[in-house]
């Protein structure tokens, strides 16, 4: 009896030891997931990396935590039609920027601008959005009317983006980049630089929504930029979510989100 007894308890521990072991073939990635989807071991699951606050396109409300922006209700409105569940990841702009080159994330979605340089590193979408870049000053400047006078004088913008690129090649102008563009804005108001420059769309709503009557646009518009949402190169998902954002724009759905954060339609 004793010795049946230990044989079954041998066998019970031969069988835990094996199931435990597994077979060894399973392949994870960097991450620590089963591979793909950005380590999501959910298949029907897209882990999206969308920026910190740029309004309005993407931004923390302050009341419920929650992101929210004009880029926010696209990317989940495109989930719902081509079928996926989104993993909302939220970084610094540069950090999403280094994640898709490494696969990192799935889809990037943060007003970015779709540029040569960043185009031979991943995919982007169809464009979804008209931009380009101006300069805001003090509502009581009166020397600085356009770009052309900003030479010498400190410029503020946010780090790693087109608007930084575009002072280092046009401007003698004394650089200064914040990892938020608040911090440009508040820096601006506050006199501790001359100007601003930055996307069109975001200074807008600042001066209208936070400046309250300190902060005014100067100039023409300087660069014209389209928006696009990026993806690892060679994604399956750009041709689905090309294919979602033509018929949003179709059914009129791309319009009634647009006319939401910026108070018309395109």
């Amino acid at each position: 009896m004793k010795k049946n007894v230990l044989f079954v308890l041998a066998l019970m521990l031969t069988v835990a030891l094996i199931a435990a072991c597994g077979t060894g073939n399973e392949e994870t990635d960097a991450t620590g997931g089963n591979g793909g989807n950005g380590g999501n071991n959910d298949s029907d699951t897209v882990v999206v990396a969308t920026d910190t606050n740029y309004v309005p396109f993407e931004f923390r409300n302050t009341e419920s935590g929650e992101m929210e922006g004009f880029d926010i209700d696209l990317i989940y409105e495109i989930a719902d039609r081509v079928g996926f569940e989104i993993d909302l990841q939220v970084v610094e702009f540069d950090g999403i920027l280094a994640g898709m080159e490494s696969a990192r994330y799935d889809i990037g979605i943060a007003g970015m601008t779709i540029t040569d340089e960043r185009a031979e590193k991943f995919d982007f979408s169809d464009p979804y959005y008209d931009a380009g870049l101006i300069l805001a000053v003090r509502a009581d400047e009166e020397e600085i009317q356009s770009i052309d006078d900003v030479d010498g004088v400190r410029v503020a913008t946010r780090a790693a983006t087109t608007s930084e690129t575009y002072l280092q090649d046009n401007t003698e102008a004394e650089i200064v980049v914040f990892p938020d563009i608040m911090n440009a804005y508040q820096d601006l108001t506050a006199g501790r630089v001359d100007a601003v420059i930055y996307d069109i769309p975001n200074v807008l709503y600042y001066i209208e929504t936070e400046a309250l009557g300190d902060m005014k646009t100067v100039g023409d518009l300087l660069t014209g930029e389209q928006y696009g949402i990026a993806f690892p190169q060679g994604s399956e998902l750009t041709e689905q979510v090309n294919e979602a954002l033509a018929a949003m724009k179709e059914d009129g759905t791309y319009g009634d989100i647009y006319e939401k954060w910026f108070g018309e339609r395109p």
